[in-house]
């Protein structure tokens, strides 16, 4: 089941919208989120070959589906994006400063929706992914003491990773402090107990390992969570 709805509205009244993927009503769930930042459009495509992957056609992505519910927010400031903005929504905000404290509607709508899905189905949001663009390929997780709804995971995959990219040795810069929980993963694990992790794409990395990255990390993650969403539930 893949459908798309509007779950919201930004600041100056554009549509929010939800990609939803999979099993209808599934306890287990996940949520990606892409452009809180606007010009980051690397990451956006990073995003896109990781989703493109699970919907796809194949015998993970297809067992995948039938037991989890994968949540897509695209396109999260669509005012900044339409604004040409740097990094701020039209109301002056940086959207990845704002969790938690919810001065704009963007972030809220999102918030409203974690815990609504949580309320209706009586499930868990297991992992939370936020794809950005920088200077280069850098991942921001939260260290291992800081367990969520499946601990170690986020560590796990990226060892997975990299062992399915031979020669690539991944920038990784874990965080130790889960608060202030104003960015997003902060927030998705303090407030939801996913398992989260800020996905940096590099402004010059190539479009070919971009796309590369984004299916092979979705293809990682589909296979860790299946064999390991049982024994944490």
């Amino acid at each position: 089941v893949t459908d798309i709805s509007e779950i919201g509205r930004s600041k100056e009244g554009r549509p929010i919208k939800m990609l939803t993927i999979g099993k209808r009503d599934s306890k287990k769930m996940m949520l990606v989120i892409s452009r809180q930042h606007p010009p980051e459009v690397t990451g956006y495509f990073a995003m896109r070959s990781f989703v493109e992957r699970i919907a796809g056609r194949s015998d993970l992505a297809d067992r995948f589906r039938s037991e989890w519910s994968i949540y897509v927010v695209p396109l999260l400031n669509p005012d900044g994006v339409d604004h040409g903005n740097w990094r701020h929504n039209i109301g002056g905000i940086d959207l990845n400063r704002d969790w938690t404290v919810f001065n704009q509607p963007e972030n809220k709508t999102v918030s409203d929706f974690l815990k609504r899905r949580e309320a209706e189905t009586g499930g868990k949001f297991y992992f939370g992914i936020d794809f950005h663009s920088t200077w280069n390929d850098i991942y921001y997780p939260m260290t291992r003491r800081h367990e969520g709804n499946m601990p170690g995971l986020v560590q796990d995959w990226l060892d997975k990773i990299q062992a399915a990219l031979p020669g690539y040795t991944p920038v990784i810069q874990a965080n130790d402090r889960p608060t202030p929980a104003i960015v997003s993963r902060n927030y998705f694990l303090n407030s939801h107990g996913m398992e989260a992790i800020v996905f940096e794409i590099g402004d010059n990395t190539s479009r070919d390992f971009i796309a590369k990255k984004g299916r092979v990390g979705a293809d990682e993650l589909m296979k860790l969570m299946l064999s390991r969403v049982n024994s944490s539930q």
